[in-house]
């Protein structure tokens, strides 16, 4: 069969970089969890406001990853991530895509991130799912702070 006009297969990981499988109910039981968690809002009280905006690692150490889902999971999936996009294995540079220069709370800016990756197709698929970079990126900072920070 004739590759199709402009399709490209996708790149392969080398196997020195593999992360284990995560399968489907854990990643959406992780992905409601963590809407539902930003979804809090300021309910969260004060302490948040007390935190760096522009600190993604910060607001995750204080909150734990465990709110957001399995912690070693979602590191997994970091993982995953990590090995295709291996030009964002810093955290401080995660960290800028993810929350740019806003001075809003974290929460905030992840939900708005996210909203506005899907409105602009900006995903990757990661294990087979199809997911927002910025949650894509939320999931490779955990990896890179050990998937359990805190």
């Amino acid at each position: 069969m004739a590759p199709h006009a402009g399709f490209q297969s996708p790149t392969k990981c080398s196997n020195a970089v593999t992360a284990p499988a995560v399968d489907r109910r854990s990643c959406v039981r992780l992905f409601v969890s963590l809407l539902g968690v930003l979804s809090l809002g300021r309910s969260l009280g004060p302490l948040e406001d007390s935190l760096p905006a522009a600190d993604l690692e910060s607001w995750l150490k204080h909150f734990g990853p465990s709110r957001l889902g399995d912690p070693m999971a979602l590191s997994q999936l970091g993982a995953v991530y990590l090995a295709s996009h291996p030009g964002e294995q810093e955290p401080e540079r995660l960290s800028r895509l993810i929350l740019r220069d806003s001075a809003d709370p974290v929460e905030f800016v992840l939900i708005e991130s996210i909203a506005r990756d899907w409105l602009k197709h900006d995903v990757t698929q990661v294990e087979g799912w199809m997911l927002s970079r910025t949650e894509a990126r939320i999931c490779a900072v955990l990896h890179l702070m050990g998937g359990r920070p805190g």
